[in-house]
């Protein structure tokens, strides 16, 4: 339990609630985060990317909500349902207990409309004072619309309607109920699409809601890993699956926008699209864990894309595979998450150049060929196309992974990833002599001039003095890197960028004021990099401090400050993927020593082990 949560601040204004206390529930279309006191402050109903009609998360003030909380001070504790992405708090107070279920359903694929998000609250013990507010919200509109309450009903212009069971009035603005709720009582509170609910559409949603948890089940039982941590990481891979987007096959970062870096700071970026980086790493995650449909769905996508923009990808994409219209615009009116403005709507990275998308792509290609996946004439071409392009451009500067607001500069992560893409090219379709030209080129720049000329260690771009996380890769590429001069890397790193468990991408320059919390993927890709070391004790310390700074029910944040608190947008597929992949190459490393950890990523998805078996596509 946790400590007891008063109702309100002494001002009267609820303050924003820390990252660490919310949890994600989706439906694979839309998202929504649920805060320990059982207020849904954040909410894309119909999308990832659609306006939010729940946004308190980031105004306490202007933004929509949906409360339901007891009326006495309480304790909570929470957790998911077994293998779901289903949520259940369990209220205590001095008077009873009470649980209460949330989730999202996906939208029917045909008939009439039914609720796409469903609150049940069922009493256990004694007897409750609940207390139910919802005041919805179209987008960052600049003020709430004039909600309708009609006994059970609650609507507003441009906003999803409340159908719920106890009778609602309106109170200061809000559709509000007040109403005791005894040991073995139920009440249901549904959320349908706007204008789609009447006060007849009282389905059972108890029997959506069981038809929901054997969904989520089914799916969770795919995994072909049953080992030790096997709760933890289906969590991870159930977190990746609510953030893929259904109709499309793409992945978002994460479902919120705007989440700082730094609490107060201007690092505050919109996460909802799907960039081609995160969800290549994503899929190898998903694929070593057994989950091939998302990933061969996701791999559709992008050759779509491909096909579209004639082999030249952009780093990011809406979920629907637009490349246009992504620009960012402030929302200046919202004051942002514990006053971290500006506020953002789209991304300006997706006009950048990433140069190693390429490298991504072709390797999760390389990974889907060796477990079986076809590749045929047109995906061939595709391949060639992406290997001539990177052969040319090799050796010029780009935007970096990291996404900085300065010149392109050539970074060493990026021309890692070129190899990357000349190699598993030449895997694939065969030697040509420009592409090994390039790729030998590429092993000598690195290993020559890409290495600090009196630490002995990989810089962050060359002729740079700097570390940066992002070489941690290499060798996990299968990169021929000399293993005194990666060893080096390694202390420098730490050095450098460490803090306990915790790394920091960097700390050179990035164009803009301020500073940023810890990066968790970045400390996952170490633990691998110490595992590939056979650094073994130090590599699983490190993970299992990692693993013990998850949130109540399993989640990570993108980046956590030096004192815990969680930062950036959240639940952040990086995190959670990296967190996937380092618990899978540390069952490698304990089953089969260093050579199991050595080789790409397709030679250790290839690996079984006691505790994980080889899904391949035929």
């Amino acid at each position: 339990m946790s400590p007891t949560l008063p109702l309100q601040s002494p001002e009267g204004t609820r303050p924003y609630q820390p990252i660490e206390h919310y949890a994600l529930i989706g439906n694979c279309h839309g998202a929504a985060l649920v805060a320990r006191d059982g207020a849904i402050d954040w909410c894309c109903l119909e999308r990832f990317d659609a306006p939010p009609v729940f946004s308190r998360l980031l105004d306490r003030r202007r933004g929509g909500f949906f409360e339901l909380r007891p009326e006495e001070d309480f304790e909570v504790s929470r957790s998911y349902l077994p293998q779901t992405n289903i949520l259940e708090t369990t209220f205590a107070t001095a008077s009873g207990m009470a649980r209460l279920i949330d989730l999202m359903l996906p939208p029917p694929p045909e008939g009439p409309p039914g609720p796409e998000l469903v609150r049940i609250l069922s009493g256990v013990s004694g007897r409750l004072r609940f207390r139910l507010r919802f005041r919805p919200l179209p987008g960052f509109a600049t003020a709430f619309p004039p909600l309708r309450v009609e006994r059970h009903l609650a609507a507003a212009e441009g906003c999803p309607s409340l159908l719920s069971d106890e009778p609602l009035s309106l109170e200061e603005g809000c559709a509000t109920a007040r109403f005791t709720l005894s040991g073995g009582a139920h009440a249901a509170f549904r959320l349908f699409r706007a204008g789609a609910a009447t006060e007849e559409d009282r389905e059972d949603v108890y029997d959506r809601l069981e038809r929901a948890r054997q969904g989520w089940v089914s799916w969770s039982g795919i995994r072909s890993y049953d080992g030790p941590l096997q709760d933890d990481l289906v969590r991870s891979a159930l977190v990746l699956k609510a953030l893929t987007y259904e109709p499309s096959g793409a992945l978002v970062a994460a479902p919120t926008t705007s989440l700082p870096e730094e609490i107060g700071g201007i690092r505050n970026w919109d996460y909802r699209f799907c960039w081609l980086r995160d969800s290549c790493l994503a899929f190898y995650a998903l694929k070593k864990f057994g989950h091939v449909r998302e990933s061969e769905r996701f791999f559709d996508f992008v050759r779509h894309l491909s096909l579209r923009d004639d082999g030249g990808l952009r780093p990011l994409y809406a979920i629907d595979g637009r490349g246009e219209g992504l620009e960012e615009r402030g929302i200046a009116h919202f004051e942002g998450w514990c006053g971290s403005a500006p506020v953002r709507e789209g991304n300006g990275a997706a006009d950048q150049h990433q140069a190693d998308v390429y490298g991504q792509l072709l390797d999760l290609v390389h990974l889907r060929h060796r477990l079986g996946g076809e590749i045929d004439g047109e995906a061939r071409a595709q391949i060639a196309r992406m290997a001539d392009y990177v052969t040319k451009v090799w050796r010029e500067p780009d935007n970096g992974l990291w996404e900085p607001r300065l010149p392109p500069t050539r970074y060493l992560h990026a021309v890692l990833m070129n190899w990357v893409a000349l190699d598993r090219a030449i895997h694939l379709l065969g030697e040509r002599e420009e592409w090994r030209a390039a790729r030998d080129a590429i092993v000598a720049e690195v290993n020559g001039p890409g290495v600090h000329p009196h630490g002995g260690y990989l810089t962050q771009s060359f002729g740079s003095d700097a570390v940066d996380a992002s070489v941690l890769l290499a060798p996990m590429l299968g990169f021929p890197v000399d293993e005194a001069v990666f060893n080096r890397t390694v202390d420098e790193i730490i050095r450098q960028l460490g803090h306990g468990a915790l790394v920091y991408r960097y700390k050179t320059e990035d164009g803009l004021p301020g500073h940023e919390g810890t990066f968790l993927l970045c400390a996952f890709w170490l633990v691998d990099a110490l595992a590939w070391l056979g650094r073994e004790e130090e590599a699983r310390q490190r993970f299992d401090a990692l693993r013990a700074l998850a949130n109540d029910v399993g989640l990570f944040p993108e980046e956590i400050a030096e004192d815990g608190t969680f930062l950036g947008n959240f639940p952040q597929a990086f995190s959670h993927l990296g967190f996937l992949h380092s618990a899978m190459v540390l069952d490698l490393l304990r089953h089969g020593g260093r050579e199991a950890v050595r080789g790409t990523y397709a030679d250790r998805t290839l690996r079984e082990t006691p505790s994980r078996r080889v899904v391949r596509l035929r």
